[in-house]
């Protein structure tokens, strides 16, 4: 989406229109000019003006020849997959963890390693240069990479700046510029590790303009939004904190009632409790998926989606959490979403980060959009 304060100049009309071709060829199978044409809505005239750029790039590839249709056959066009290839971060409390893949997610180079509790800058100097030293141990990728994208825990702005990270004790730390500073020959977005899931489980799921939410269960709970498959991050950066949602007002006692570092949902309701308690474990179950189930229901009568993905660790340490959790919503909403967990496991941000780098290259706006 192209922020709508930015005038339509030629340029700009160029690359959303670039957009809208590979869009069109990273969804669909092999397409012919035409097709492009009936699909996209731009004339024939620009269809192929598009396609020779986009050709001459090495970002399309030739398929061969379509089905005639009494002359000569259409010759069909596909998005190359290896034509660029994006890096991805994800920085956990314990481990950071590394990709890089093609343009259809296909991983080409991974690694993790153990986080340091260093200073913000020095922690972001050394994944750099791990992140380099990844890129440059395979020939061909260096020169082809698109940028970086990396996921981080926390409120992160519209500048990359993050704060209410309480893993690295972070507060107002502009970590993409420490990143940009050692990434300066590439595009650098740094953001919330839970939105880019929802952007990563979209992007594998194919989806362009549906309405779903992505909810991690895990010692911390959070969820992201993405409405008609845009991105919402509210107007602070902090949609989707549902780790603040209040579902017993038990929860909060008279000298509680400020704001707390860890909310009350994620405090009362989140994985902790399964690991502290190991007595009546059906029972304590039964209830947190009860309380779960409000939060549930509170996103849906909100935002009304299509779909909830999970995802975190919380639903592997509960024997058919996916059932029993949807057994205790269905009664008490009116518009049943699909609710499942997601196949990505933890690999969903980190996909989001690729997807993110991905945007922004079809569309330079986008970070700023979003």
């Amino acid at each position: 989406m192209v922020n709508s304060s930015i005038p339509a100049t030629p340029n700009l009309l160029r690359l959303l229109n670039r957009q809208t071709i590979l869009r069109l060829l990273e969804q669909s199978v092999p397409a012919s000019r035409t097709e492009l044409r009936d699909k996209s809505g731009l004339s024939m005239p620009t269809v192929s003006s598009v396609v020779k750029e986009l050709l001459e790039e090495g970002w399309l590839l030739e398929a061969g020849g379509g089905i005639s249709q009494g002359g000569k056959p259409p010759q069909l066009f596909k998005l190359n997959p290896d034509a660029r290839y994006i890096g991805a971060i994800q920085m956990n409390h314990d481990k950071i963890r590394m990709r890089v893949s093609n343009l259809i997610g296909e991983v080409l180079l991974t690694e993790d390693f153990p986080t340091l509790h260093i200073p913000a800058k020095d922690l972001c100097a050394l994944v750099s240069a791990k992140m380099k030293a990844l890129v440059v141990s395979s020939g061909g990728i260096e020169e082809k990479l698109l940028g970086i994208g990396i996921a981080v825990p926390g409120v992160v702005d519209e500048a990359g700046c993050v704060s209410d990270a309480p893993e690295f004790g972070w507060e107002n730390e502009p970590l993409e510029d420490h990143f940009q500073l050692f990434f300066n020959d590439y595009q650098v977005v740094v953001e919330n590790d839970v939105r880019l899931a929802v952007m990563g489980e979209a992007w594998r799921r194919q989806l362009l303009s549906e309405t779903m939410v992505y909810v991690h269960l895990s010692h911390g709970i959070g969820a992201a939004l993405l409405i008609e498959g845009k991105l919402y991050r509210g107007a602070h950066f902090a949609a989707g904190e549902i780790g603040h949602f209040i579902v017993d007002p038990q929860t909060i006692s008279k000298s509680t009632k400020q704001q707390t570092e860890q909310g009350f949902f994620e405090s009362h309701f989140g994985m902790r409790q399964l690991l502290e308690e190991s007595e009546n474990r059906w029972e304590i179950e039964d209830r947190l998926i009860g309380y779960l189930a409000y939060g549930f229901v509170n996103i849906i009568a909100l935002i009304d989606p299509e779909m909830i993905a999970i995802g975190g660790d919380m639903p592997l340490l509960i024997e058919g959490f996916l059932d029993r959790l949807r057994e205790a919503v269905k009664p008490l909403v009116r518009n049943m979403p699909e609710i499942y967990v997601t196949p990505l496991g933890n690999d969903a941000p980190l996909y989001g980060a690729g997807r993110c780098i991905l945007e922004s290259s079809y569309n330079p706006n986008f970070v700023k959009d979003f």
